[in-house]
């Protein structure tokens, strides 16, 4: 069944994307949009348009119009200029993370073929050594190189680059087909595994900017205008968030180029933030460490005032329900999950509210439709299986051709989508048991374990065994307080409990095997054996297993991280 998502999107006019971009910001050309909430570095509509053009008219005066522009650590906020420099001559914006290997760097600029490379005077060095005897400009963002050749570079300053020329036109797009196939993209290049060729991923541009108002009045003046973002800036996830959100709605984001909590809690005091674009990492790290008091939110000695913040973006999906209730209650904010192309329908402004349905996590975004499949079939409705995406910008990578000729993204998320677009996630792919019944859900097996009050956190995995897959459980039970701090008079009672406990002997060996200082040791103090507590899951599932663990470790998401879990059944 097709489901098209219920958001609606008006049609882009033809001609080039960054003038239309910036002619729906000419009402807001004074005011400030971005900023740097560590220098206090601010840009406005003018400062964007000007820069960005001059750029580009740099960019395409030396020959690279059409090329793939890459930058080297972007969390510098002039990547914002080259983003849409890159964009009017036609080329393509390229990311690349600081976090990969020289190699890496060196083999992505080789095979994108990029002549320019943007980067600060922080990754210099190492974008130097990468490139050595490469054909390739370098430009510093941050001004800190003056001019000269570096290691067989040309390496210049990003005002260098600066171009006053009144006949630039910027590369112009005829049609809605002309859109979608030419290279004028957000796009991130990679190295296709077939064909050893580089491919783009989230392509066409015209998507993005097809879902938006162009020619919306400016907002009132209130707190939802002001944004404090989390969100790396300028990859493939942030770059649309930080550049299209305030351009196109008027209003202002506040970068931070780390999780640290009180730099978050002080931007948002500072600039009265009504907004928190967030990740995993740095709400945790908020929860962990801050608490309500008097109507604040305090860390240590320290009190802030984050009264007008309202909505928390999660970049992340599929959170903790606990985690969810925790960050809510602290910061006294409404928690939006948006599903799939997560900046589309952020900065379209259309958070449209549905009856909060289990597992949900939002609306299709304007202009994505929707499959779901399992086992190649495409099944009816309401039942649940692999959800595919398509959207004008599609990925190439892991994109299957369905019945109808489109190309669906395959988003590995085990699930449904209702006939109104709602998306709801039950699981990832990688993680379903194919048992001899059917498949298997981890979180069903963990929901019923979780209403004994024996247990207090639990993980089901696959074990695999004769070509199927039975459930195990890594269970960590309600300890008391004696429990936790035993006495020299209860260790022989201890040592008993542990002897007549219902461990295997292969959970043993697996036990003594693992390193003293793992954050996964077994618990042997439980009241219950393993046995007795999985009994109630045995007419459902006759050979599950498992064995105590003092802690479940998390992934990125915050949900168990069932990988390395599964790598503790090795024994």
């Amino acid at each position: 069944m097709l489901v098209v998502s219920p958001l609606q999107s008006q049609p882009l006019a033809v001609g080039d994307i960054p003038t239309h971009v910036f002619r729906s910001a000419e009402p807001y050309r004074d005011e400030v949009v971005l900023v740097d909430a560590q220098t206090d570095q601010t840009f406005t509509i003018g400062d964007i348009i000007t820069t960005s053009t001059r750029l580009a008219a740099g960019l395409a005066r030396c020959g690279n119009g059409g090329r793939v522009i890459s930058v080297f650590d972007d969390t510098q906020l002039r990547c914002v200029y080259v983003y849409y420099a890159a964009l009017m001559i036609g080329g393509t914006y390229q990311s690349l993370g600081t976090d990969i290997s020289e190699p890496e760097l060196a083999e992505r600029i080789r095979q994108t073929e990029s002549p320019v490379v943007f980067t600060t005077g922080a990754y210099l060095d190492r974008l130097a050594a990468a490139t050595k005897g490469m054909d390739i400009c370098i430009h510093v963002l941050d001004n800190l190189c003056t001019s000269g050749a570096l290691s067989g570079c040309s390496c210049m300053s990003f005002c260098h680059l600066l171009f006053d020329d009144p006949s630039f036109v910027p590369v112009r797009i005829t049609s809605k087909d002309d859109a979608m196939r030419k290279p004028a993209y957000l796009a991130y290049s990679s190295i296709g595994q077939q064909h050893n060729a580089s491919h783009q991923l989230m392509l066409s541009h015209y998507g993005l900017l097809s879902s938006q108002r162009l020619s919306r009045p400016p907002q009132a003046d209130s707190a939802l205008r002001t944004a404090v973002s989390v969100v790396p800036f300028a990859n493939t996830h942030g770059i649309s968030n930080i550049a299209h959100f305030p351009m196109l709605s008027g209003s202002r984001v506040v970068q931070l180029n780390d999780n640290d909590p009180v730099s978050c809690l002080a931007a948002m005091e500072k600039w009265k933030a009504g907004v928190f674009l967030a990740t995993f990492s740095a709400l945790s790290a908020i929860v962990s460490r801050a608490r309500r008091q008097n109507g604040l939110v305090a860390i240590g000695n320290r009190c802030f005032d984050v009264g007008p913040l309202q909505i928390i973006f999660m970049h992340e999906l599929r959170m903790p329900v606990e985690f969810k209730k925790n960050v809510s209650d602290l910061l006294h904010a409404r928690i939006v999950e948006l599903y799939g192309y997560m900046e589309t329908g952020l900065i379209s402004g259309m958070i449209t509210e549905y009856p909060r349905i289990a597992n949900s996590v939002g609306v299709l975004c304007p202009n994505v439709s929707a499959r779901v499949v399992l086992d190649g079939c495409e099944v009816d409705e309401g039942q649940f299986g692999e959800i595919l995406v398509s959207t004008p910008r599609l990925t190439l990578s892991n994109s299957v051709t369905m019945a109808d000729g489109f190309n669906y993204f395959c988003t590995g998320d085990y699930g449904r989508v209702t006939a109104e677009g709602v998306v709801i996630i039950k699981a990832r792919m990688r993680d379903l048991l194919h048992t001899q019944s059917g498949i298997v859900v981890p979180g069903d097996i963990e929901s019923e374990l979780l209403k004994n009050p024996a247990i207090t956190e639990c993980a089901a995995v696959a074990l695999r065994k004769n070509g199927v897959d039975v459930p195990f459980v890594f269970v960590v039970a309600a300890v008391s307080c004696s429990d936790a701090h035993p006495t020299a008079e209860d260790g022989a009672a201890e040592e008993a409990a542990a002897a007549a406990s219902a461990f295997t002997m292969a959970a043993i060996a697996a036990q003594a095997a693992m390193p003293s200082s793992s954050s996964c040791c077994y618990n042997c103090r439980s009241q219950q054996s393993i046995s007795d507590i999985l009994s109630p899951l045995r007419s459902l599932h006759p050979e599950i297993s498992g064995r105590f663990i003092d802690s479940i470790p998390k992934s990125s998401r915050g949900g168990p991280d069932r990988g390395y879990l599964r790598s503790l059944l090795v024994f």
